[in-house]
């Protein structure tokens, strides 16, 4: 017997798999929406809607904008994302790559991806001394003044739209995206990319920490670490497809 008319054959739990309906209707629709949008697209009473969006919420899995009223994905949503991506080769050995220079350059290292927001912090990762810098997973990155933004600018769009054409070449020519202070007064951040086999950009490496402590010269020790970091996992990338 298939395995889909195996699971045909065995009782489940009717409520969970219309409150996974529901939520699949809403991550694969357009958001944000309001609560009659939802009930609409996914072809249910609004009242009945809104008690399935009160468990969600409460289990994390939708949030709503307490100025809006609209609905958008929850941190659980980020999370099992993140966690599935967290097992595909790639991103895998990234954030082994990311932990081991946390520790090597004592500075805090996250990995970025790219999502509809723009540039997003997936995965952070602390030196071992007390005092590091906080970056919150799921931060979204401006292009006009962090490193990492600027970074997948400078490969992802036209020249001209979020990077300037020179810092766009200055950027692709060092290999790595530098900001002193730009996007937090007192804080240096430099990062680098990692390229899939067809050279995309697939995600990136960052470090960030103190002014005084993370050397930002494109030259220097940190921006070297990150190259070579990002070298050996583009090179690997491009050798598994």
């Amino acid at each position: 017997m298939p395995e889909k008319s195996k699971l045909d054959a065995v009782q489940g739990v009717q409520s969970l798999e219309v409150g996974l309906a529901l939520l699949r209707s809403f991550l694969v629709g357009e958001q944000p929406c309001s609560l009659s949008d939802l009930a609409r697209r996914a072809g249910m009473h609004r009242a009945k809607a809104y008690r399935y969006l009160v468990s969600l919420q409460r289990t994390d899995w939708i949030a709503q904008d307490p100025e809006s009223g609209l609905y958008e994905p929850g941190a659980a949503v980020r999370d099992l994302a993140l966690d599935w991506w967290s097992r595909q080769d790639l991103l895998g050995r990234a954030i082994s790559e990311a932990s081991s220079l946390a520790q090597t350059q004592d500075e805090t290292c996250f990995v970025a991806l790219w999502r509809s927001e723009g540039a997003t912090v997936a995965r952070v990762f602390q030196p071992a001394r007390m005092v590091a810098i906080s970056v919150q997973e799921g931060a979204v990155l401006p292009a006009a003044t962090s490193a990492t933004g600027r970074l997948f600018a400078a490969w992802r769009d036209q020249p001209g739209e979020l990077v300037a054409s020179r810092l766009r070449r200055t950027i692709r020519t060092a290999g790595v995206s530098v900001v002193n202070g730009d996007h937090v007064a007192g804080i240096n951040a430099v990062a680098a990319p990692v390229f899939d086999d067809q050279r995309h950009i697939a995600l990136a490496l960052t470090l960030v920490g103190p002014a005084a402590t993370l050397d930002t010269a494109i030259d220097g020790r940190c921006a070297q670490a990150l190259r070579d970091a990002c070298a050996r996992l583009s090179a690997r990338g491009a050798a598994s497809d």
